[in-house]
């Protein structure tokens, strides 16, 4: 059995997938800058927008935006084959997948010691 291959994405779709990607982006920015924590996410102190001074959002919505970052980088780079100005791409989006990863673990284990506070 032969697989059939799709046809290579035009540039036009690859330009509509880095401005689905800012969208999805500007919205999770605007849920963290509101300050509302959703009522089944919460706030996990301590990773970086806590630390940044500003007022964190939930810890999911923290993750995802950090991977959607990682994504619209390398999309962007893999498309059009440039840098950005500072550090690589590849290294930036090293470092936002570890962001997100830290949120996503933190969270976890918060929500682990929650259960177990409620059992006891």
């Amino acid at each position: 059995m032969q697989e059939q291959r799709s046809e290579r994405p035009t540039p036009e779709q690859w330009e509509d997938v880095v401005s689905m990607l800012m969208e999805v982006q500007a919205t999770l920015v605007a849920s963290i800058d509101c300050g509302v924590v959703e009522d089944h996410d919460h706030h996990v102190l301590g990773l970086p927008s806590g630390l940044a001074g500003a007022t964190p959002g939930g810890a999911r919505i923290e993750a995802a935006l950090h991977a959607v970052v990682a994504v619209r980088h390398l999309v962007q780079q893999a498309v059009r084959g440039t840098e950005l100005p500072g550090r690589p791409v590849l290294e930036r989006a090293q470092r936002h997948f570890a962001i997100s990863g830290g949120y996503v673990a933190a969270t976890g284990e918060a929500e682990l010691h929650q259960r177990i506070d409620r059992h006891r």
